[in-house]
């Protein structure tokens, strides 16, 4: 890891030269360098700005100029990527434009290859920029900007960890064979880097096991808690104290279900799953934050970027014209209005048989084009009515519906509704947390603490988990107020509440760790997916268990190879 101390770090200045590679004109900011010394004369607060810059930044891990890597555009890029490692994300356009399909088809996913290195080029990165900040503020400080500062950046620094450890803890699936977990590395998460770690500790720094590395978690979120002090801001563009709640949520999820399946303990898991419980309700009090609407998730001009317009963003980042190139941004890929990179040629849509499980009461149908819609000429019986949002003026609506196909999606819209201008269409906000996610941690951790779907838990006031669910889906989501949970087993529920959350969630990056925790497969085959990529998994898919880059395993004399996860490449498509 002694790469990662010496990295510099990059900062976009400004929209510059026109560059010319493949089928599409890529737009490319120029870029000014600065070491880490010369970062270290900044302003602490400005330091912790950057960390959000380059989270979301074109070019935020040197993928781009290094290796041509269009979809370089931080972790708006690592959710599309964990995203389309499940079932529900189909490209119905020109799927040949689609620059994520090498995780669609589960191909060149090894330790050689950019395509999972880029996770850990990022997260270390960030991590990075984390403890530079808190390495900078004397611990003690009364100055209170500078403990607001210091709670943001260990916010920041224990988001960043509690992704890698959930991208890289390697859990088995007993129902696939040919894929092995070895014993060696059960139970192992990532190295660890603080504010102290030296030069001769990253290069013999080991994998962290699961509970040290979520105790560290912990430990720092406690340790934002502490120095947020109760402060009652809600910015949503910064890490707050509701944020701070809602990683608890997710910290101790996570930990219940490692206490489940890799200890066999079940008393420290119903109790870890309690305290996801509390903190999730906890994270929606403090927060203040409320559901979307159904007029503000179908906004053509605000809908899914930009998070001022809504009350449900805990937390979210922006982005500015300064920092994007038009072929490696979110609404690039996402957003098919715009007219401009990928999007509009590739059409991501929804997994028909995902589709036909929203009952028209249900307004988040609305976020893709029903495949009988009145307005598809060549399609279906259309005999489907509903006046959909779109962007743009009459032209810009009819050219979209000249080329939009069954099931393509309009959840995600171009900044203010610009379909034409990339400049301004690109600068979307995007969600690192909403707070629909601590009502659904709520379900899960209720019904896994009490081991039934009858009872509630009593301490905290909560309902039993299909009547949160309902509450839910009556109060937010169905307009006719038509919605019941019928389960009555856990595993029953657990499937009803993953069906709504992956409508709620889709293409949000949230899901995949709801997947690999809750050992759930994917199902491709006989739907609307291409037959290159329709393959289905008997409970979590090897791919899930990100391979650690070579060049960690080269510089890091405490990994060696046989600690690295195995290499998933393929293991589905070579099957067919």
């Amino acid at each position: 890891m002694n790469y990662i101390s010496k990295k510099t770090i990059l900062f976009v200045t400004a929209a510059a030269s026109l560059l010319l590679t493949g089928c599409v004109k890529e737009v490319f900011p120029s870029n000014g360098t600065l070491t880490d010394d010369q970062v270290k004369d900044y302003p602490v607060s400005m330091q912790i700005d950057g960390i959000a810059v380059s989270m979301m930044s074109a070019n935020t891990a040197g993928f781009y100029s290094t290796y041509g890597d269009q979809t370089d555009f931080g972790i708006p890029s690592i959710h599309l990527r964990t995203e389309y490692m499940l079932e529900d994300i189909v490209s119905v356009g020109n799927r040949n434009y689609n620059q994520f399909n090498t995780y669609v088809a589960d191909l060149y996913m090894s330790a050689d290859y950019q395509y999972c290195s880029y996770f850990w080029a990022c997260y270390y990165m960030w991590i990075k920029g984390a403890n530079d900040v808190i390495g900078k503020i004397d611990p003690n400080t009364e100055d209170a900007e500078e403990q607001k500062v210091l709670a943001q950046a260990y916010t920041f620094r224990a988001m960043f960890y509690l992704d890698l450890a959930r991208l890289y803890l390697p859990l088995e699936n007993p129902s696939e064979t040919g894929y092995q977990v070895y014993g060696d590395i059960i139970g192992l998460t990532v190295p660890k880097v603080t504010e102290k770690t030296t030069e001769q500790d990253a290069i013999n720094n080991p994998r962290v096991p699961w509970l040290e590395m979520y105790e560290f978690i912990l430990s720092d979120l406690k340790t934002a808690e502490e120095y947020f002090g109760g402060s009652s801001d809600k910015n949503y563009l910064y890490p707050t104290l509701g944020a701070v709640y809602g990683l608890y949520a997710r910290t101790y999820l996570e930990i219940g279900a490692n206490y489940e399946e890799l200890e066999y303990n079940t008393t420290e898991s119903r109790a870890a799953y309690k305290e996801a419980a509390r903190y999730a309700q906890l994270a929606i009090t403090t927060s203040g934050k409320t559901p979307l609407t159904q007029a503000q998730w179908e906004d053509p001009t605000t809908g899914f970027n930009n998070g001022a317009s809504n009350n449900s963003w805990i937390w979210g980042l922006s982005v500015s014209a300064m920092r994007i190139m038009n072929i490696s941004n979110f609404a690039t890929y996402m957003a098919p209005e715009a007219t401009w990179g990928y999007g509009c040629r590739v059409l991501p849509a929804i997994n028909n048989k995902l589709y036909e499980q929203i009952p028209e009461a249900d307004f988040r149908k609305h976020s893709w084009l029903d495949p009988n819609w009145e307005e598809f000429r060549t399609t279906g019986n259309r005999t489907y009515k509903y006046d959909y949002k779109f962007c743009g003026d009459d032209d810009d609506v009819a050219n979209f519906k000249s080329y939009a196909r069954p099931y393509t999606n309009i959840k995600f819209r171009p900044a203010t509704g610009e379909i034409s201008n990339y400049a301004v269409g690109s600068c979307s906000d995007h969600p690192l947390m909403r707070v629909e996610e601590m009502y659904f941690i709520m379900m899960e951790a209720t019904v896994k603490s009490q081991n039934t779907t009858q009872s509630g838990i009593t301490e905290l006031n909560l309902p039993s988990a299909p009547e949160q669910l309902e509450e839910f889906m009556n109060q937010y989501r169905y307009t006719d107020n038509s919605y019941t949970c019928e389960a009555t087993r856990v595993d029953d529920f657990i499937e009803e509440m993953m069906l709504q959350k992956r409508i709620e969630f889709w293409g949000e990056g949230v899901l995949m760790y709801d997947y690999k925790r809750l050992d759930l497969g994917i199902t491709r085959s006989s739907s609307n997916f291409d037959d290159r990529f329709a393959f289905d998994t008997q409970g979590r898919s090897p791919q899930w268990n990100i391979v650690i880059p070579r060049s960690e395993i080269q510089s890091n004399a405490g990994i060696s190879e046989y600690q690295n996860n195995p290499d998933p490449s393929g293991f589905y498509a070579n099957r067919q």
